[in-house]
């Protein structure tokens, strides 16, 4: 790999991790604590001048979900393979994914990687959610779906 192309992979990587922070609404400061690291020292990650280390990368993952292959490749999960795994669980978890969507749109749309604790209360409103429809399928006489 030749010197330019790690230079363009390093400022790719920075722009990934800069999207991430402002589709969070994050500012560098609360984004360098997630990473634990100095605000100095994350500007020049950002800056593309340093790497991010892999320890970022695993605080990353933990505090926000973010997979290094993102940051560091650009890749996401393939859709193909994602849609495989939905068409082969049970219909409690196509609920549960299918609330989780509804909740990203309508209250987390900005956030591709939402914090940890945001994700906490996302899970706690779904779980509402799900246990509400099952009171509301148990309570009107009729035949409940099995989940």
């Amino acid at each position: 790999m030749s010197k330019k192309d790690i230079v363009i992979e390093k400022f790719q990587a920075a722009c990934r991790l800069r999207q991430i922070r402002e589709n969070a609404g994050l500012t560098q400061e609360k984004f360098s604590e997630i990473l634990d690291i100095s605000l100095s020292a994350y500007k020049k990650v950002e800056s593309g001048e340093n790497h991010v280390s892999i320890s970022c990368l695993r605080n990353l993952h933990t505090e926000m979900n973010v997979s290094a292959d993102y940051v560091l490749f650009g890749n996401n999960q393939n859709m193909e393979g994602a849609w495989e795994i939905l068409l082969n669980c049970t219909e409690e978890d196509k609920l549960l994914l299918m609330l989780r969507l509804i909740m990203y749109f309508t209250h987390l749309k900005k956030s591709i990687f939402p914090l940890k604790e945001d994700q906490l209360v996302e899970e706690d409103e779904i779980m509402q959610l799900v246990n509400s429809i099952k009171g509301f399928e148990g309570n009107n006489g009729e035949e409940s779906i099995n989940c």
